[in-house]
């Protein structure tokens, strides 16, 4: 019950930088750590630094020494399947989960929950801090505005209605009796913090980790279509995508994006960044070698004949593999797992010269979270669902997409809802987002069931558009809070 009360309390009090596990071990609320810092310019840049903290987990990006990432969320969708039960992906992958399942059930609203405190913490404090002139407070509150409406996002499009908060709580106030407010006010929030962080962010390419204006524009524009507010969508995307100084563009090569030529890559507007050897990850053993996520064949069939991108995504029997001279293939594969039972592994991220079986080489590829192309994919979609599909800027933008530099495919003459979704599919596949999309598309429940999740061909179940809130919180709010509908 002390755990569930400690996590429950990060909601409401925040907290500075320090880990979710023992924060309030080391700072309970009886003496608040806030005397402590913001003396200064440099200690309020000490305390925002923490507020990315909630990025660094590794179900939200990447980590050393794990058994899996970020990535893992693409097998909740068509495009992959996972046989690990890194955080129970596995378990929802097949619809066995309920509200007391742990992993990424409680783990997400848990981190999501401590970086919007941190946030709160931040923009309660910033203020108190002496000489520090107005020019310089707003970009930094800009800062924790977008990251507090990031979280926000990630957690309504999971949870549905959420507590909604946005400062620290005071000494004794009853956080056992905070409501859950409806999505639509916290949309209304997440909407208002990312307009300021449009305002008072940077207008140039994104490059050290932290935002942009142009990472705040994707960031509102994907709220925007999360919530079918088309219209708006379209305007906001296009207020970069149309701008005479927009600094962004689509990258000559798809591949680098992922591995090689991340470094001031114009397409990239906004990721969780490492560097070796002392802030590492392990992707390259868990997707390379262990191959513990690998694709569906539903993907493989989504790409049109001769895709680049296909060959760029995903690895195929005879492609060229450091594990083996042969080829990818399982007879003399020296992978530390075998190659998955339908013969395809994902290309995308790794460092294909590498034999990484043993894990000791240490992966630092930064996990892209926005990028240009997904801008633009949003504006056509945005604008055809607006009715405006005959618009000529939007089928430039889809079509700006496949005329990538080596990727050249054939120029679409008009769009419709499937080329649309196809061409998301395929471009951004095993980055992340293709589960929120099928969510938001409301087709996950005809989708999911038609797929399978291992070699006996057993289907998967869809259970609800919404995650259930985690056992632990309801524990606490059983009186105040209802489970989301279908968990209940």
């Amino acid at each position: 019950m002390k755990k569930i009360v400690k996590i429950f309390a990060y909601i409401i009090a925040g907290g500075i930088f320090s880990s979710c596990s023992d924060y309030l071990d080391k700072n309970p609320l009886t003496a608040p750590s806030s005397n402590k810092f913001f003396n200064n310019e440099a200690e309020a840049k000490t305390v925002l630094i923490g507020c990315y903290s909630a990025l660094k987990e590794p179900i939200i990006s990447n980590g050393p020494n794990q058994s899996g990432n970020t990535l893992m969320w693409e097998s909740l969708s068509d495009n992959a399947l996972n046989t690990s039960n890194y955080e129970s992906f596995d378990v929802v992958m097949r619809g066995d989960h309920s509200p007391s399942t742990g992993g990424i059930i409680s783990k997400t609203w848990d981190i999501f929950f401590k970086g919007i405190a941190d946030c709160n913490y931040f923009l309660a404090n910033i203020d108190r801090v002496p000489d520090l002139s107005q020019a310089k407070k707003d970009p930094m509150k800009a800062e924790a505005m977008f990251l507090r409406a990031y979280y926000y996002n990630e957690l309504t499009q999971l949870y549905g209605d959420l507590p909604l908060r946005t400062t620290p709580a005071v000494l004794g106030e009853d956080f056992q009796n905070v409501p859950r407010s409806p999505k639509s006010a916290i949309v209304a929030q997440i909407l208002k913090d990312v307009d300021f962080a449009i305002q008072n962010l940077p207008a140039t390419l994104y490059s050290n980790g932290r935002p942009v204006q142009g990472s705040a524009i994707v960031l509102k524009t994907r709220v925007l279509l999360n919530n079918d507010k088309f219209k708006e969508a379209a305007e906001t995307a296009w207020s970069l995508i149309g701008s005479a100084s927009n600094p962004f563009q689509i990258y000559k090569n798809y591949s680098g994006i992922f591995f090689g030529e991340q470094v001031n890559n114009p397409e990239i507007m906004f990721s969780v960044q490492f560097k070796a050897p002392d802030d590492y990850h392990s992707l390259d053993q868990v997707i390379g070698s262990r191959m513990s996520v690998f694709p569906t064949v539903e993907l493989l069939n989504a790409y049109e004949p001769n895709d680049p991108r296909r060959t760029m995504t995903i690895l195929e029997p005879g492609q060229p593999w450091a594990y083996n001279p042969a080829g990818f293939q399982s007879t003399g594969s020296k992978a530390e797992s075998a190659i998955p039972f339908n013969n395809l592994a994902f290309k995308k991220w790794v460092n294909l010269s590498i034999n990484n079986a043993s894990g000791a080489t240490l992966s630092d590829q930064h996990m892209v979270k926005m990028r240009y192309a997904d801008l633009l994919l949003m504006y056509a979609e945005a604008m055809f669902e607006d009715g405006q599909g005959t618009d000529p800027r939007a089928l430039k933008a889809l079509n700006d997409v496949r005329a990538r530099p080596g990727v050249s495919m054939p120029a679409k003459t008009a769009l419709t809802r499937d080329i649309i979704r196809n061409e998301r599919r395929v471009e951004l596949a095993f980055e992340g987002l293709r589960y929120n999309d099928l969510i938001r598309w409301k087709t996950a429940a005809q989708v999911i069931p038609t797929l399978i999740h291992n070699k006996a061909n057993a289907k998967r179940r869809f259970k609800s558009y919404y995650f259930p809130v985690p056992i632990g919180q309801m524990d606490i709010m059983r009186n105040v809070w209802e489970q989301n509908p279908d968990w209940q």
